[in-house]
């Protein structure tokens, strides 16, 4: 399953946070505080719970959209493009 997965945290460390572990699940920046990335269900679920821990007491929203890879095939991007990936949709 495809997720986009959008935030707006106030707090520095805890932002940072929330981004090593976008990334430590394999997601990857597309805007400041949105990412894209690929998990299956069970993962999904587990990201989630990770994000919940990690902006627990803060200041923070955090959405996560799960999307149809159509979806971000059709993207319109706007911007510099990001290099094309083997695992997944060309993000542009």
């Amino acid at each position: 399953m495809y997720i986009v997965v959008m935030y707006d945290v106030t707090e520095d460390g805890v932002r940072n946070k929330v981004a090593e572990t976008l990334r430590a699940f394999g997601l990857v920046r597309v805007q400041k505080s949105a990412f894209v990335g690929r998990l299956p269900p069970a993962l999904v679920k587990e990201l989630a719970e990770r994000l919940r821990r990690v902006a627990r007491g803060a200041n923070a929203d955090i959405i996560i959209l799960k999307v149809d890879k159509r979806v971000l095939d059709t993207m319109i991007r706007i911007g510099p493009s990001l290099p094309p990936r083997r695992d997944g949709p060309a993000l542009h």
